[in-house]
């Protein structure tokens, strides 16, 4: 069984039904596959921070993604003391000729280096992260 973190896009867009999101995936998330899908409080915390702005919609808020996530057996995986050893020690890159200081981004990638598992995400930015130790899958 292979264990797999979904990224704040990833979410987003299974919560939301929308039709980026691979329809392989989808159904591997919702229905039973043999595999694990994962989500840390740093995608709940950036989904919310999103909303607030008004640049996603999720009526309800995150009461409702809390609901939406169990619903699907998507578990929430706590954050650990290593998640923020790691989050220190990997250095802000330059990608694009910008510095990528997004701390959120940065949170999820320390969590799934920390954890050892997969991150299933559409961030361009993200495979920069590989030779730090990120384990990528590319929705």
């Amino acid at each position: 069984m292979a264990r797999f973190f979904l990224d704040t896009h990833v979410a987003y867009w299974l919560v939301s039904e929308n039709p980026k999101l691979d329809d392989k995936l989808r159904d591997d998330i919702l229905y039973p596959s043999g595999n694990q899908y994962l989500i840390s409080d740093f995608v709940i915390l950036e989904l919310t921070h999103l909303n607030q702005l008004g640049k996603i919609k999720i009526p309800g808020g995150s009461k409702t993604l809390f609901g939406a996530f169990e619903s699907m057996n998507i578990e929430k995986e706590l954050i650990t003391d290593s998640t923020f050893g790691i989050l220190e020690n990997i250095p802000i890159l330059t990608i694009g000729g910008s510095k990528h200081t997004d701390m959120m981004d940065r949170a999820i990638i320390a969590h799934c280096i920390a954890n050892k598992e997969t991150l299933i995400s559409h961030d361009s930015k993200f495979p920069c992260y590989r030779t730090y130790g990120l384990k990528l899958l590319e929705a």
